[in-house]
């Protein structure tokens, strides 16, 4: 029981973020990359929604995406992640976890008769998004806290992108999933596949 209220608890270990620069990727990131997504959609003409209206009921969209990623996110980042970290390097660590995390996916996206093409993107952006959430992790000083956050920020602004996720799956969602993969890819690089915590150019990279 000591070991459940520990791990319970850690859904709000937001005293472990120290460093407060780290609210700005986990609150602004996934807004951005939607926003990009869309005035890439737009460039390209597709058909998405040129009005967009946020919907009154978002504050308790977010609180329902907040409960179900504490759910998933207390098994992933508060039980599993550390002894893998422990065993693998971070990259490798996403690797097992994310595919295995999209498969989880799949029966409920298989109900709502999404195309092949959409649940092999799907499949692809997961894999990416667990690659984010251990980066924000590893940096946050092992906040299960912000993974928790950004997951819910994440699923609400997919939720309420311009004409709903039904536009923001046009072409099988590929330009926005293709950019949250490329966004992995990137933070890969730059912070490094072993911990994802080290950042290629600070001072400490170049002693």
């Amino acid at each position: 029981m000591d070991g459940l209220k520990r791990l319970l608890s850690r859904t709000f270990d937001y005293k472990r973020i120290r460093n407060k620069i780290w609210y700005l990727p986990i609150i602004f990131l996934m807004p951005a990359l939607y926003f990009l997504t869309y005035g890439v959609m737009r460039l390209i003409g597709l058909p998405v929604s040129i009005t967009w209206a946020v919907p009154l009921l978002t504050p308790l969209i977010f609180l329902a995406f907040f409960i179900a990623a504490a759910g998933e996110e207390l098994g992933y980042m508060g039980y599993m992640i550390d002894p893998m970290q422990n065993r693998w390097t971070a990259l490798t660590t996403c690797l097992i976890m994310g595919p295995i995390w999209a498969l989880w996916h799949f029966p409920s996206m298989i109900q709502l008769g999404q195309s092949p093409g959409l649940m092999a993107w799907g499949f692809v952006a997961t894999v990416a998004f667990r690659i984010l959430y251990v980066w924000l992790y590893n940096n946050t000083n092992r906040s299960v806290f912000g993974v928790i956050l950004f997951h819910a920020i994440s699923n609400t602004g997919r939720t309420i992108f311009p004409g709903g996720r039904s536009h923001f799956e046009l072409s099988n969602a590929a330009v926005g999933y293709s950019i949250i993969v490329i966004t992995a890819v990137i933070v890969t690089f730059l912070w490094g596949s072993r911990t994802l915590a080290r950042y290629r150019f600070s001072d400490n990279n170049r002693l």
